[in-house]
């Protein structure tokens, strides 16, 4: 069988074997099979369809020189597949390895086959290998552009984030200092405090990322605590944060276990805050605690305009998804709160999950297991 007849007759199989190996790129994630298998149907039609062009000799050189009106992937499956690999976090080196993978899976399946070693068999194979390379050089090309757009608005976003809060404590304190009123320093003193917290709290967001990405992951130190009362201290924290809003605390008292509780404090309060910024300024933001099984439950809901569906599956990604949920405006926020809960509940061997509806609004619910 000629190999481009082979790959369209055996795409099933081919895309078992990508997907095997993408998912040893990252262990520790779990990803669902479409997103491992990505657009490698489609990738593995366009490549037979290249084959099964008529090319000449020097339409051939051309492309082995890389002129890019030689590529037929330019706007294929190979982009759509380089830009879902960068959110879930491939390195470069992770991306080329899977081109090489299909590159010998290909080859090894259809060699299993009846095979003849003939001029014709030869030539099938070097049309395929100038077509890997071709599909390889497009999608590095893709997901370079898109890492260097990522770090462009992550630099912008950060400086964004970091001059207000820091513009607002060097305004606050020239007024603190000119000022005659002894009453207003409490106030200002009060201001410059959570201004500060602030460029704190998008400090240590940084760093668990770069722990995160460089491989070392979230450090935890579990011991006996009462999840209801880490729940309870976020609430009051962010009472006294946003004395304008409403928040309430339902649920079991107690729910006892071994957690590290400055994280599980670090998740809540991600959760809570992000209810504050996007739910309905009119209605409560509700925390509810629950015993569940051999573990506990966590929930945090707001009233107000849902999640749109296409954002859910990318919603706990670094960086990638920075449009306000509410009026599609860009946010001015990293994007890292929601990535970083996710990262400490895994490291919990917990799930995050959110439900976001127009009729039930939305819902963050954490699953821990009583470790």
């Amino acid at each position: 069988m000629r190999l481009a007849a082979f790959i369209r007759a055996n795409i099933e199989p081919i895309s078992v074997e990508w997907e095997r190996f993408a998912a040893t790129l990252l262990p520790e994630e779990e990803f669902s099979s479409s997103v491992l298998r990505n657009s490698i149907a489609e990738l593995l039609v366009e490549i037979a369809a290249d084959m099964d062009e008529d090319q000449t000799a020097q339409e051939q050189h051309e492309k082995s020189e890389g002129h890019p009106e030689r590529s037929t992937f330019t706007q294929g499956a190979v982009v759509l597949h380089a830009l879902a690999r960068v959110p879930i976090g491939l390195s470069a080196r992770q991306f080329i390895s899977e081109f090489r993978a299909l590159r010998a899976t290909v080859i090894r399946l259809w060699q299993r086959g009846p095979y003849t070693a003939d001029s014709v068999s030869l030539q099938d194979m070097i049309r395929f290998n100038e077509a890997i390379d071709q599909v390889l050089g497009e999608g590095s090309i893709t997901y370079t552009e898109e890492i260097d757009r990522s770090r462009e608005l992550f630099l912008s976003i950060l400086g964004h984030d970091l001059r207000n809060p820091l513009s607002a404590i060097i305004g606050l304190s020239e007024l603190q200092l000119r000022g005659t009123r002894p009453e207003r320093h409490a106030q200002f003193s009060s201001q410059i405090l959570v201004s500060a917290r602030r460029m704190s709290h998008l400090i240590s967001d940084i760093l668990e990322l770069a722990r995160v990405r460089l491989g070392s992951g979230i450090t935890l130190e579990p011991a006996p605590t009462c999840l209801h009362r880490i729940c309870k201290n976020v609430v009051e924290e962010m009472q006294a944060v946003y004395p304008a809003r409403v928040f309430e605390l339902h649920g079991d008292d107690g729910v006892p276990g071994a957690w590290g509780e400055n994280r599980l404090s670090q998740v809540v309060s991600n959760l809570v805050n992000n209810a504050v910024q996007y739910g309905d300024r009119s209605s409560a933001v509700t925390t509810t605690v629950t015993s569940s099984g051999n573990g506990a439950e966590v929930a945090v809901h707001n009233e107000g305009t849902p999640i749109p569906p296409d954002m859910i599956p990318t919603l706990f990604d670094a960086f990638y998804r920075l449009d306000d949920r509410a009026g599609g405006t860009r946010s001015t926020s990293l994007g890292l709160g929601l990535y970083i809960s996710r990262e400490i509940v895994a490291a919990h061997r917990g799930t995050i999950e959110v439900q976001s509806t127009a009729g039930e609004s939305t819902t963050f619910t954490v699953r821990l297991p009583n470790r």
